[in-house]
């Protein structure tokens, strides 16, 4: 005949053993929901970022006319405008999918609360039915039938302790109950918020539209007026070959001055090899210092910094936080003229007056106003070289040595050559390449 252990006296035992182990609570959903939560936190505040740019792009918009001038300006303006509002239409879709994992969460944890509920309701059942069929005489009895004093200290012991986990059961069905109806509330406030977020998304994709249509309308009146279409080249031409022709220096700089040390390094091998001892110590002595930048940086930590710049390929930090890139490297084909221009950096739409950061260890070899850059800060990495241009203020000097992270100045303003943005460049050699393939997926917000 096989044995089978009542309901009630497995529960009434494992609460005299282990009543904790019943009751184990699982963290994992709250320690999930506050993690969706802090990710929607982040993405919030990106979306804050983003839509005071819009704003005060908008507002500018306002205070263009039909001349040509102020028509291709707002046309500029206008760009922008849509670059960030794209990038604020993929930050909301991303907090509204975080919204909707947030209510999958959610759920899960009211189906979990519902089967515990109900799990407890039925072992309270069996408690208060074995009650019911037995009651306190039974109790009783088993205590008057007790062969010892100490077996009757152990069975009344034994007794309050089932009347506790009668008690707990309670408790546990009452706040499994309040928590339950928590969630129930949780999921009705986060589906309101996820309406909400779904009505933003709608709206600021009809106002891009709209915008879209405006600026399409803008592109036809500026073709109407070509006059200066061959100036603007011209212009675009020349702000391209002054910074160019700073970088062909630096690059003929540093050819002469690592032809220099090779030659030093040459005499000062020679000289080991002079017979007269008094010749070959003055020769030693003139060809043993090594001949250093400006800046006082040798080869070897020049090196050191290119290495390290070509390590962090795709890892670089950007030079900026919470930026949105509105204009990309390379060959551009202007939407009014159809003529192609090639730019030779990214513009990055920030916070007006944002800190601007070196990307990497490196010194300042130039700072200089080019036409069409503004304001120019030009690093040296090596072979690698950094340009941070349309800066409304610079706080380094000319061979400064700074590391990675160090406060280089701040972004464009209002008042700038090219308004709230900065213009940031990497150059090769003399050969400028695209910062996008150095830079991180997204800015560190």
């Amino acid at each position: 005949m096989t044995f089978r252990l009542p309901t009630y006296l497995f529960l009434f035992l494992t609460l005299c053993f282990g009543v904790d182990v019943l009751f184990a609570q699982d963290s994992s959903y709250e320690e999930q929901r506050n993690q969706v939560v802090q990710q929607q936190n982040s993405t919030r505040s990106q979306i804050e970022t983003l839509q005071e740019q819009i704003d005060n792009y908008s507002e500018r918009l306002g205070y263009a006319t039909e001349r040509y001038d102020q028509m291709f300006q707002q046309y500029q303006e206008m760009e922008r405008l849509i670059a960030l509002q794209q990038e604020n239409i993929r930050q909301m879709t991303r907090e509204q999918e975080q919204i909707t994992e947030e209510i999958q969460l959610i759920e899960q944890n009211i189906n979990r609360l519902q089967e515990e509920l109900r799990t407890l309701i039925e072992e309270y059942k069996e408690t208060l039915t074995f009650l019911y069929k037995n009651g306190r005489t039974t109790e009783v009895a088993l205590l008057l039938s007790s062969g010892s004093f100490n077996q009757l200290l152990i069975r009344s012991y034994y007794l309050g302790k089932f009347d506790e986990y009668q008690s707990a059961q309670a408790d546990r069905i009452k706040e499994t109950q309040e928590e339950y109806e928590e969630s129930i509330v949780d999921l009705e406030e986060t589906r309101e918020r996820n309406q909400e977020a779904l009505a933003s998304i709608r709206e600021e994709t009809d106002q891009l539209q709209q915008r879209r249509e405006m600026q399409e309308r803008n592109v036809q009146l500026l073709r109407r007026d070509r006059d200066n279409l061959q100036e603007q080249l011209e212009i675009h031409q020349r702000q391209l070959a002054e910074l160019t022709e700073v970088l062909e220096n630096l690059v003929a700089e540093e050819e002469r001055i690592q032809r220099e040390e090779e030659e030093r390094r040459r005499r000062l091998a020679e000289a080991s090899e002079i017979e007269d001892d008094d010749e070959r110590r003055a020769a030693e002595e003139r060809y043993s210092r090594p001949i250093l930048r400006e800046s006082g940086i040798s080869n070897e930590e020049l090196l050191a910094y290119e290495n390290s710049f070509e390590e962090n390929r795709g890892e670089l930090p950007w030079p900026v936080d919470n930026g949105t890139i509105t204009q990309k490297f390379g060959i551009r084909t202007h939407p009014v003229f159809n003529t192609q221009t090639n730019f030779p950096g990214i513009e990055i739409a920030a916070v007006p007056g944002s800190t601007v950061r070196a990307v990497n260890d490196g010194y300042v070899f130039g700072i200089q106003n080019f036409l069409g850059f503004g304001d120019v800060v030009l690093v040296h990495h090596g072979t690698y070289k950094t340009m941070y241009g349309n800066m409304s203020e610079v706080f380094v000097r000319k061979n400064q040595v700074l590391q990675k992270g160090d406060v280089v100045g701040l972004s464009g303003d209002e008042n700038s050559a090219n308004g709230e943005v900065i213009i940031f460049m990497i150059a090769e050699g003399s050969e400028y390449i695209d910062p996008q393939q150095w830079l991180q997926s997204t800015p560190v917000p």
